[in-house]
């Protein structure tokens, strides 16, 4: 089977799949694409959408974690990336889908954000690229990560907001591990979901105190030891609160859903 996956170095949506292509112990090519022109590349790739992570496989073009984890499932059954036990494998599928339309567009917003308002960021991407003059095209990038915050709805109220909603969210993935769902020696598609965000937002050096010690926090770092790309200060201290909040958890979840359904 010739295999193509088409990722962005950073993105820890491109990094599930990569995972789960590890996992299944599928031989492919990885083709690395420049951040903020990747939409051009994937159209001329012959993709609907302008996302990562994208698949050519087979004639076939699959885009997002979600498709690709159901794919990969379907033309390699072993090992599984959904439990066969029925009650488990619904967990599964709900701890994913919570990753993908939840927790996923946390990392991704705060780092656009980070884009827009921070030099240093833009260099580190730069760097993650491997473009040369990294504080020249911390300039140059400028416009497009302008672009791209506002495409994503990367704004002061959002980020805030998200910063606002952590705890509760990492109170949730806490859960998950501790239920078995995720971070059991059986990995599954939840578990390359979920952990690659996880991994991500540690990567914000004033997020660590709200990870600690936490089960979510293990978990992610027994999957991804490294990942690249540290973001040092970026947003203001008041706007991250330490604390754990359950109505913080209803409200992310209605919202949610009051979205999709």
């Amino acid at each position: 089977m010739t295999v193509k996956l088409y990722v962005i170095p950073i993105s820890h949506a491109a990094m599930s799949a990569r995972l789960m292509l590890d996992y299944k112990g599928i031989e492919h090519e990885t083709v690395e694409l420049l951040s903020g022109l990747h939409p051009i590349r994937l159209r001329m790739a012959g993709f609907d959408g302008g996302t990562v992570p994208a698949l050519r496989a087979e004639g076939r073009w699959i885009q997002g974690s979600r498709s690709i984890s159901r794919y990969l499932d379907a033309v390699c059954p072993e090992p599984p990336l959904f439990p066969a036990d029925p009650e488990l494998c619904h967990a599964v599928e709900d701890a994913e889908e919570w990753g993908a339309e939840v927790l996923q567009h946390v990392p991704r917003r705060l780092f656009r954000w980070a884009l827009d308002r921070n030099p240093e960021t833009r260099r580190l991407l730069a760097r993650a690229n491997g473009l040369p003059c990294a504080v020249l095209m911390g300039v140059v990038m400028k416009p497009l990560a302008a672009y791209f915050a506002r495409y994503s709805a990367a704004d002061d109220e959002t980020v805030r907001r998200h910063l606002a909603e952590l705890p509760a969210l990492l109170d949730h993935a806490d859960e998950l591990v501790e239920h078995g769902v995720i971070g059991t020696s059986t990995p599954n598609a939840a578990t390359f979901q979920i952990g690659p965000s996880l991994r991500l937002l540690m990567n914000f050096r004033q997020l660590e105190p709200l990870f600690a010690d936490r089960p979510a926090a293990r978990f992610a770092r027994e999957l991804l030891p490294e990942y690249p790309g540290e973001v040092s200060t970026v947003f203001p201290t008041s706007w991250i609160i330490t604390c754990s909040s359950a109505d913080s958890m209803t409200t992310i979840q209605e919202h949610y859903y009051a979205q999709t359904h």
